[in-house]
């Protein structure tokens, strides 16, 4: 049985969501799946240059979608685009019968994904349903309180008008309680929802040596696309009440850089934050296990792959006891600030950024023991397979017999 992806991002230049396609694919054919990777051209060089070209295809780029993607209005249709174009490829390109569609991201548990009739499918993990903490709501853009007040009547619509996750074989589930509610919703029945884990971290992560923190360290590091929900503001600000002269580099880039410098300047750290920009994604994991912390306040993370990757690297992270990354660590493997008033999230951020500053035997066990969670959790071979586990049995057997036979790692 052949196997198609389809992801509308998948790469290691991209995000978190870009990645995890890409580690899966990756997965799969390690694995010896017969698996294709359907996929935006966007993302064809870099898959090209490690992947064989008969086992990617790719919606190409037309007029539509590019009038779509500069449109103001048009912008929230670009996957439905993406993913009407990638039901006219699989009907004309593959056998329904021995076919399973497993359609992977968005992780949106509300967007419908169209899949052609008479295919089975797989979908998810989701991991949807995040909103703004209350004490934070104010900040949500008007969009976002929009979605989250016509999150469960547009559910209750596509229903019956795109009824795909209600007929899928599976739906994998990440979100949590907030997510199964909104399948449910939907019209998935609880019996073909399965928790697992929403993303794995690369083998080449864990199988650096974890980060040891001794003496005295103020380096600190955050990253991801620099828009409002990442909270980086809060870290800055945090920085800016330390009274042990923490130190922050923000990797990554968005529309909310300019404000973000300016704020710096207003708050007279300048010297004491470094913005990088993006870079290459090994250059941030580098950087990473460099610092002391990482920090995380998140106000609308679904996840938080680049938590799980700090775990993993041995470096203590400071979040938000709010969404994904609530649910990545334990109390004593993290330090979570709770999400209530903008001024007591800034206090706790400094206090936790002050107290690994100047305890590195406290930040060592922290980092310890989160090292310890996520290789027993989120190492990337255990939660592919808990994925794949809800494929039909037809095509594990046929994966293991390419494996038994050696044809296993299909890349360029």
């Amino acid at each position: 049985m052949k196997i198609v992806l389809v992801s509308s991002n998948a790469g290691t230049d991209m995000g978190g969501e870009a990645i995890k396609a890409y580690q899966y694919f990756d997965y799969l054919l390690r694995q010896g799946y017969d698996a294709v990777l359907l996929t935006h051209a966007r993302n064809r060089r870099g898959l090209s240059r490690d992947f064989p070209a008969e086992r990617l295809l790719f919606v190409e780029d037309g007029p539509v979608q590019r009038t779509l993607w500069q449109s103001r209005f048009g912008a929230p249709l670009v996957s439905t685009c993406f993913h009407l174009l990638a039901a006219r490829l699989i009907r004309a390109r593959f056998d329904p019968a021995a076919t399973l569609l497993h359609y992977l991201c968005p992780v949106s548990p509300v967007e419908p994904r169209f899949p052609p009739q008479g295919f089975e499918t797989v979908m998810g993990p989701f991991t949807g349903n995040i909103h703004y903490p209350p004490d934070f709501a104010d900040r949500e853009t008007p969009r976002g309180k929009l979605r989250a007040r016509l999150h469960r009547p547009a559910q209750l619509l596509f229903r019956k008008l795109a009824p795909d996750k209600r007929q899928a074989r599976h739906v994998l589930v990440s979100g949590y309680a907030r997510t199964r509610r909104s399948l449910a919703w939907a019209g998935v029945p609880p019996e073909r929802m399965s928790e697992v884990v929403d993303s794995g971290v690369a083998e080449a992560i864990a199988a650096r040596p974890p980060a040891r923190h001794v003496g005295r360290s103020t380096e600190f590091a955050c990253s991801g696309r620099q828009v409002d929900h990442k909270g980086t503001d809060l870290a800055i600000r945090a920085v800016a009440e330390s009274r042990e002269g923490a130190r922050l580099t923000v990797y990554g880039d968005g529309p909310a850089r300019p404000a973000l410098e300016g704020l710096a300047r207003e708050l007279g750290v300048t010297e004491r934050v470094r913005f990088a920009g993006w870079r290459p994604h090994g250059e941030v994991l580098d950087g990473i296990a460099a610092a002391r912390g990482y920090v995380f306040p998140s106000l609308a993370e679904a996840n938080g792959i680049v938590m799980q990757e700090a775990m993993m690297l041995g470096v203590p992270v400071l979040a938000l006891r709010w969404g994904g990354p609530g649910h990545l660590a334990s109390d004593d493997a993290a330090l979570y600030v709770e999400p209530g008033e903008e001024a007591a999230v800034v206090a706790g951020l400094a206090a936790g950024m002050d107290r690994l500053i100047c305890e590195p035997d406290f930040a060592d066990g922290v980092a310890r023991r989160a090292r310890a969670i996520a290789e027993a959790r989120f190492a990337w071979s255990a939660v592919a397979a808990s994925w794949a586990a809800c494929y039909p049995a037809a095509a594990r057997q046929a994966a293991a017999e390419r494996r038994a036979a050696g044809i296993v790692g299909d890349r360029a």
